[in-house]
Formats: C-alpha cells, sequence, structure tokens
C-alpha cells in the first residue's frame, strides 16, 4: 500500500486512535484467544486500557472490572471490505430499491445496518457505494457516538461511465465519461466526505439487460484520472471488475484492490502479486440471492442467469488466485439482494466450504489481510499489545466450524462492549 493510502486510513481515524476513550480499564478474562499470526489459541486474559489492549497476561485478583469469557473463543473485530450499507437487500429486485421513499428513510436504513454489522462482530467496514451520502452522514454520527456502528471508510457515489444501470442505482451512481470528467467526479466525493474512490471497469452482474458484467467500462486513461485524483488525497481506488481485461487494467493502472475479479486468470493473479494489489472476491451474493427459493423466485430472470454462471467461475478462479499467491482480503458485498448486514461472516463459510479455504485463512483474510488493505495493521486485525481493542467471542470454535462466526455472544469496539449474551 503507497504512503498516501496509509497516512489517509490513518487520518481517518484520527479520533478514534488519539481521542478520548472515558478512561474504560477492565479485563477480559478466561478466553481462548486466537493468535492472528500463528493461527493457534493461548489461554490469557486481555487488559483494555482506554480503548486499547494494555496486556496479554494473566489478570490479577484485583485492580479494574471483570468481565469473565469462560472458556470462549477470542477474536479481534472482523473487517469487511465490501459492504453497501444504503441498499435495501431484502429486495430480490435490484432495480431503484428506493423509489417513492423519503430521504430520510434511506439514512435510517443506514443506521440499522450499521448497528447490525457492528453487534454481528464487524467493526470496521469500507463502504463502497452508498447512496447520495446518507452513508457518509451515519459514519459521522458513529464518529461522534451518537449512534452505534463499526468504524466506516465511504467511497461516495461509485464513477461509471454513462450506463443503462444508472437508474438502476440512481443515488449510487455517478456518471462521468473521459478523463478530466472522472477526475471532476473523484474531486466531487472527496469534497462530499468521501475516504477512498470506487470504479466501474467493467460492467455488473446486478445491471440492466443492456450492459454485459463481461465487458469494459472505464479505460485505462480513465482508471489512471481515478487513481491520480485518489493520490492527491491520500488514498486509493478500488475497482469493480468482473471483466478479465477490466482487471488487467485497474491493476496496471494502479487500483489498489479488485473487487469481484469474477473472470481473473493466471497471468492477472501473479501481475496482482507483483503489485500488490488485493483481491476482494464477494463470494456469497449468489448464495445470498439464491438460497431461498421464496425469495429467488422474484428475481429478474437475467440476473438470476448471470448469477448462477459466474459463481462456478468465480470459486475457481478465487482458488486459482489463492494458489497463486494473491491477497484476499474479505468483502461481503452486504446490501446485494439477500447479502443482509449483520450476516457478512456468512461470506467467510462460503470462502470455506466452496473455494476450499482453511478456516484459519479465511478469518485472516477478514482480520489481518483486511486490515493491511485499509493501511491499518498497526491498529487492527489482531489481539495485541497497543492495538485497538476491538474483541468478537464465540461460544463454539469457528476453527472447527466456520458457521460459528455468524453466532457471535460479545462484541466489544475501542474498549467499549455493545453485545454481551
Amino acid at each position: 500500500m503507497s504512503n498516501g493510502a496509509r497516512q489517509a486510513c490513518s487520518s481517518a481515524f484520527f479520533r478514534l486512535t488519539h481521542g478520548k476513550t472515558g478512561g474504560i480499564f477492565m479485563w477480559l478474562k478466561s478466553g481462548r484467544i486466537f493468535d492472528a499470526n500463528t493461527g493457534e489459541y493461548r489461554n490469557a486474559d486481555i487488559l483494555v486500557e482506554d480503548g486499547r489492549i494494555a496486556d496479554v497476561a494473566r489478570a490479577p485478583n484485583q485492580g479494574a472490572e471483570v468481565v469473565d469469557l469462560d472458556g470462549r473463543y477470542l477474536f479481534p473485530g472482523f473487517i469487511d471490505c465490501h459492504v453497501h450499507i444504503c441498499v435495501k437487500s431484502d429486495n430480490a429486485n435490484p432495480h431503484n430499491p428506493w423509489r417513492d421513499v423519503l430521504p430520510g428513510t434511506i439514512a435510517i436504513w443506514g443506521v440499522r445496518a450499521a448497528k447490525r454489522m457492528l453487534h454481528a462482530g464487524v467493526t470496521t467496514a469500507r463502504e463502497v457505494g452508498g447512496w447520495d451520502y446518507h452513508e457518509i452522514a451515519v459514519r459521522d454520527a458513529i464518529d461522534a457516538g451518537w449512534i452505534e456502528g463499526p468504524r466506516l471508510f465511504c467511497s461516495g457515489r461509485i464513477l461509471t461511465i454513462t450506463s443503462s444501470t444508472t437508474p438502476y442505482f440512481a443515488g449510487m451512481y455517478e456518471e462521468a465519461d473521459g478523463p478530466e470528467a472522472v477526475r471532476a467526479a473523484a474531486r466531487k466525493q472527496f469534497a462530499k466526505g468521501a475516504n477512498l474512490i470506487k470504479i466501474l471497469a467493467s460492467g455488473s452482474l446486478q445491471s440492466s439487460r443492456y450492459e454485459r458484467a463481461d465487458a469494459i467500462q472505464y479505460r485505462p486513461d480513465e482508471i489512471r484520472a481515478a487513481v491520480e485524483i485518489a493520490e492527491d488525497n491520500f488514498t486509493h481506488v478500488a475497482a469493480h471488475a468482473h471483466a478479465n481485461k477490466a482487471i488487467r487494467n485497474a491493476v496496471e493502472c494502479g487500483c489498489h484492490s479488485i473487487e469481484h475479479g469474477t473472470y481473473g486468470s493466471a497471468d492477472i493473479f501473479d501481475l496482482m502479486v507483483e503489485r500488490g494489489t488485493y483481491l476482494v472476491p464477494t463470494l456469497c451474493t449468489t448464495p445470498g440471492l439464491l438460497g431461498d427459493e421464496t425469495f429467488a423466485r422474484d428475481v429478474p430472470p437475467h440476473i438470476r442467469e448471470r448469477k448462477e454462471k459466474a459463481h462456478k467461475i468465480k470459486v475457481a478462479n478465487l482458488k486459482l488466485a489463492r494458489e497463486r499467491g494473491v491477497k484476499v482480503a474479505m468483502g461481503s458485498d452486504v446490501g446485494a439482494p439477500g447479502c443482509h448486514c449483520g450476516d457478512n461472516l456468512f461470506e467467510l463459510e462460503v470462502m470455506v466450504e466452496e473455494a476450499g479455504y482453511q478456516p484459519v485463512e479465511a478469518i485472516r483474510s477478514a482480520t489481518l489481510i483486511a486490515a493491511e488493505l485499509m493501511g491499518l495493521e498497526k491498529e487492527l486485525g489482531s489481539l495485541e499489545i497497543g492495538k485497538r481493542a476491538d474483541v468478537v467471542a464465540f461460544t463454539d470454535d469457528p476453527l472447527n466450524a466456520i458457521g460459528a462466526l455468524r453466532r457471535p455472544i460479545f462484541v466489544m469496539k475501542d474498549g467499549a462492549i455493545v453485545r454481551n449474551e
């Protein structure tokens, strides 16, 4: 990751990493602590002080509040690198999900989605396509302590070519054709409070019938324009890219992450390794969309057909990307039809059960590797002294049954308990 991107990530969280946390001082006692570096557990206690992990040792008998976790399995807060908190995921047809609603409805939906994610153990997320900047208002309200939610990095509107799909996502897309228009659109997102830029390098699976997911959208000169403006603002570009050539264009032009990567190939994955580009695969969208037959009956036929065909290819290519050594960071694409905020960690289950990941590998994609993608590896991603006190606990061992990740019983963010069962 470039120094500029790291600076942006750090500055975005300045208040969180340097601000007051209320002087919280407690021991989390008797937990089995997951070591994200070794992939093993250790029996120890965690001292939380002023929002950070102050010690990982045996707790003394007195001197602080004690929360007895009684042998539960403790993990660092999870990081989801691809979410859409302002999209109505319980609508099987993604076409214009916010017809005939008051603007405030969208923000309220985002508030609810953010709380659900936090209570599911996602303490940090990258919001890569909001809706008329309501998600940025939600982010700021979370930062101010008004509402509960994960730390959010927001891209604002997604930059796109003139597209037949823009009416589908009228509050999510920002049309801009040509390098100068792309520069202006990227600057607009930063003026609205964005932390990064998201572009469409290819078409989408959830698009109109007139748009192909395997077709090129932004060309190299346009992608470079977006990357230039992102780098000017010390941050990065996330590139939605299904098409093989679109992935190559995005990598060669300096995009920091490839979202989806469906039609990738060995040579492109090798290039991603060479350039240090991350892959955010979003595998769970098809199981989420088609897993419930009642829900699936209402999916538009052209979208259902595309999803079914692309899923097998995406799974096979994630296996290939893993073999070639690509850095894979977890992204659930919650907000897509059938993929609900609060069930983000279903993505890890699909990675294990369909793509052959070991549970430890999948968990690292949502902790250490995701933190690295976001330039936050010194703050998040593992339960180590000095890092933010983001802790999630489970009764069942996720290393034995990855589905346990969907049933947290304890969540702490910045040293404050937000869920305790």
